[in-house]
């Protein structure tokens, strides 16, 4: 794995991130040449240990992104640790409600649960993220969406259809601060979740302009380009890396 150093000693945060493309987003971070936080509710010590072998020094923290103050001490143990905060990507997110046929029947449970981690979660991480932000005048939010957020068919992708909402909303807000707030949707990726949540994933992206699965690189690349310079006025945008499924 080349080491690129375009991002070299900003520090990133991406939640989510001890395991699946959260794991794979903080290696290349830190190939980039990034600090990298990997914070999840647990087992985070593999994941920031592949990330420290491949760049600086990262660290793993416990985060339940539905607790407020458990983001707020991510966010305040990393600035202790490495003195800034220039990156958060809010990659935590559960599934719940894709396998779920239509809304009426979707169980409360199922519910409430999707919006508490893809949507109240994303916002609290922000909101804990901002200040430390603001304190160096530059910083990067990158929100997670999906493909699914173009159908209403059921909570998921409604989760995901409200944080490309959001996104447009918090870029508004911090834009005078030097920070900017963008948002990926990919498309389903050759990752375990096309396999073990999607039977039909095959034939989905038979159906697209590019026809195979995606990459956690190649998702990876929307988020350095939105972090690089040249991505410096771009903000309130949602990028798909989807392979032209939704075009």
């Amino acid at each position: 794995m080349e080491n690129l150093n375009r991002l070299s000693g900003k520090v990133v945060i991406v939640t989510g991130a001890a395991r699946g493309l959260g794991r794979d987003y903080a290696r290349y971070f830190a190939m980039d040449g990034a600090h990298v936080v990997v914070a999840d509710v647990k087992d985070t010590a593999g994941a920031s240990s592949e990330a420290s072998a491949i760049g600086p020094k990262s660290i793993g923290l416990e985060c339940d992104v539905t607790s407020q103050a458990s983001v707020d001490a991510v966010v305040a143990a990393t600035v202790k640790e490495f003195g800034r905060l220039d990156i958060l990507i809010n990659n935590a997110g559960l599934w719940r409600g894709l396998a779920e046929s239509g809304l009426l029947e979707c169980p409360d449970d199922v519910w409430d649960i999707a919006w508490a981690v893809n949507v109240t979660g994303t916002l609290r991480a922000t909101r804990a993220a901002v200040p430390a932000m603001k304190a160096n005048s530059w910083g990067r939010v990158i929100n997670v969406s999906s493909m699914a957020a173009k159908s209403g068919g059921n909570s998921y992708g409604l989760t995901k259809s409200t944080v490309e909402h959001m996104t447009r909303g918090m870029a508004r807000e911090v834009g005078d601060f030097g920070i900017t707030v963008n948002c990926i949707a990919p498309g389903i990726s050759a990752f375990e979740a096309a396999g073990t949540q999607l039977a039909n994933a095959d034939q989905i992206t038979g159906s697209n302009p590019i026809k195979r699965f995606g990459t956690s690189r190649e998702q990876y690349e929307a988020m350095a380009y939105f972090c690089s310079d040249g991505g410096a006025y771009t903000t309130g945008q949602t990028l798909y890396v989807d392979g032209g499924a939704t075009s």
